[in-house]
């Protein structure tokens, strides 16, 4: 089960969940830093915190099995979700610099935790999938990590890593920086408004 947990992390990763990822990441990253390595270390962070949030639903997976579907898809949860990402983008829209070394470390932590707690429908078949196989919760949580760090090895790193030249291309000119901001803060409140309306409060 561990070996095709990561197998099927890897293949989403090379596929739709590479193309979300990009999206939500490249305008952050392009914004935030000004070399490779800290594009990288942004995509690293986002994948880290959703690799947790998989690895805890593995294990809930696995204790509580087909309860867990109702769990990760709880209206407040979803709405929490929602409310994060709107005040992330928010934030996106009206940076200025100030809290620049908070975001830089916790933002794509913290949209990772987002995305992984919201599960899409192809994680939520695989985290289902978990439920039916029973075993341990220990083994649950080692297929959900798995799982995670599969999507993790996709294209989204590379992307991320060229996002700051592209930024340093564009820093002289105010227009394509506003251009970007507005870009990426449109991701995240599409994104939002998204998780909002599927909360159905």
């Amino acid at each position: 089960m561990l070996w095709s947990s990561y197998l099927s992390g890897l293949i989403l990763g090379l596929g739709i969940c590479s193309l979300h990822c990009s999206l939500v990441l490249a305008p952050l990253v392009a914004h935030l830093h000004s070399t490779w390595r800290g594009g990288v270390r942004t995509a690293l962070l986002f994948s880290l915190g959703k690799t947790i949030a998989l690895t805890v639903y593995g294990g809930l997976a696995v204790l509580m099995g087909f309860l867990v579907y109702d769990i990760f898809h709880h209206r407040w949860i979803t709405f929490a979700a929602g409310m994060v990402v709107a005040l992330l983008g928010i934030w996106f829209l009206l940076y200025s610099g100030r809290c620049g070394c908070l975001m830089r470390g916790g933002s794509p932590l913290v949209l990772g935790l987002v995305d992984g707690a919201v599960p899409c429908a192809a994680t939520s078949g695989f985290l289902l999938f978990l439920a039916t196989r029973g075993g341990s919760p220990l083994l649950g949580m080692a297929g959900g990590f798995l799982f995670g760090l599969g999507t993790a090895t996709g294209p989204a790193l590379l992307i991320c890593g060229l996002a700051p030249s592209l930024w340093r291309r564009l820093a002289g000119n105010s227009r394509a920086r506003l251009i970007l901001r507005v870009a990426g803060s449109s991701i995240l409140f599409l994104w939002a408004i998204l998780l909002l309306a599927g909360a159905g409060l």
